[in-house]
């Protein structure tokens, strides 16, 4: 996959705020008893958005000159949900669709081609429209992204898709390792770390 990094040396701002995410996800695994569930698991699911972020800065060739070490950093699924070099693959692919929104070739599109809609049951359009309203895309809107997401991804890689099968066997390797740390050093609960 190439990628123009966009960078001739560390930006340093970014660096840092890694470096904080990761102690803010440490000290809210290993503390969590000291700050209550109330506290951490909210703390916990910021800290996972906020990397999430910060993944999307590195596959937009942020914040080192070096792919394979802004990927490095990036990598280790702390959400556990998505491998990152598909959410890399796919969101590089949506940049380079000259027709973003297209239902057949925007891997980002929440649109359908309208024969697609007309099959869909009743209950299913209604989920899929208010997924179409900021309320239902806070609400709603993982989870629809997540489902879809995951059934491209078992037809991709029942395909014989490479890609797919090498980034969910090193995903697997990473999801493991940190429910190993939240299951052995950390004080949460694994349901809790979950939730968040």
């Amino acid at each position: 996959m190439s990628q123009k990094y966009l960078v001739s040396g560390p930006e340093w701002p970014t660096l840092a705020l890694f470096l904080a995410t990761y102690a803010v996800w440490a000290g809210a695994t290993l503390f969590a008893s000291t700050l209550t569930l109330w506290v951490a698991v909210p703390i916990l699911a910021l800290t996972l958005t906020l990397h999430s972020s910060l993944q999307h800065e590195v596959l937009h060739g942020h914040p080192l000159p070096s792919r394979l070490l802004s990927e490095a950093l990036a990598w280790p699924p702390l959400g556990l949900a998505i491998p990152y070099p598909r959410f890399r693959d796919l969101h590089l692919a949506h940049h380079r669709d000259s027709v973003l929104t297209d239902p057949y070739d925007d891997p980002e599109t929440n649109y359908l081609d309208p024969a697609v809609w007309t099959r869909l049951s009743a209950p299913l359009q209604r989920v899929l429209l208010s997924n179409n309203t900021l309320l239902g895309r806070m609400i709603v809107g993982p989870a629809v992204s997540m489902v879809v997401f995951l059934r491209d991804e078992a037809e991709a890689a029942r395909a014989g898709d490479r890609a797919v099968r090498r980034a969910w066997a090193g995903h697997a390797i990473g999801a493991a390792a940190v429910l190993g740390w939240v299951a052995v050093a950390s004080t949460l609960p694994v349901w809790a770390y979950l939730l968040a």
